[in-house]
């Protein structure tokens, strides 16, 4: 089994790659960044959530599962993308759908082809397709989460 902080900071940086996904984090790279547990100093994610700036995208590790593959055992790393999206005017606001779009869809610099058929580790295949649900944190502010799902080739 892979350790899930590598697949996370490698989906950091390939995040950060993305041109137009750091223009929505009004051009600060580093307000994509990893969340990962270090007790006791951090070990409340919603505190993490509550305590996000926006615009930014943090992303964590939810857990890992035994799933199948072909026939074959395998493991699947459960992520998490907790969204703050930066102030807009426009109208209908777009923020969060061109978010979205651009975790999906957008093209880091690196690899020349979008990120749903990116290898973000080389032993897991290109994420499943992603879902996107509203969320509120603990003082009733609305946030988005995005799910993603990395599936190992094997058992490293």
């Amino acid at each position: 089994m892979i350790d899930p902080s590598v697949l996370i900071d490698n989906l950091v940086t390939l995040l950060r790659g993305i041109a137009d996904l750091v223009t929505e984090m009004d051009g600060d790279s580093t307000r994509v960044y990893a969340y990962h547990d270090h007790y006791p100093k951090r070990s409340s994610l919603v505190t993490a959530i509550h305590e996000m700036p926006a615009p930014s995208i943090m992303v964590a590790w939810r857990g890992t599962a035994p799933g199948s593959f072909g026939g074959v055992d395998v493991w699947r790393h459960q992520l998490s993308l907790y969204l703050r999206a930066r102030e807009t005017t426009e109208t209908p606001p777009t923020a969060y759908y061109k978010l979205f779009n651009l975790i999906y869809k957008g093209v880091p610099a690196s690899l020349g082809v979008p990120m749903s058929n990116a290898t973000v580790h080389s032993s897991c295949y290109p994420m499943d397709p992603p879902s996107i649900e509203r969320q509120t944190d603990a003082e009733g502010l609305d946030y988005f989460e995005v799910s993603l799902a990395f599936t190992e080739m094997g058992d490293e």
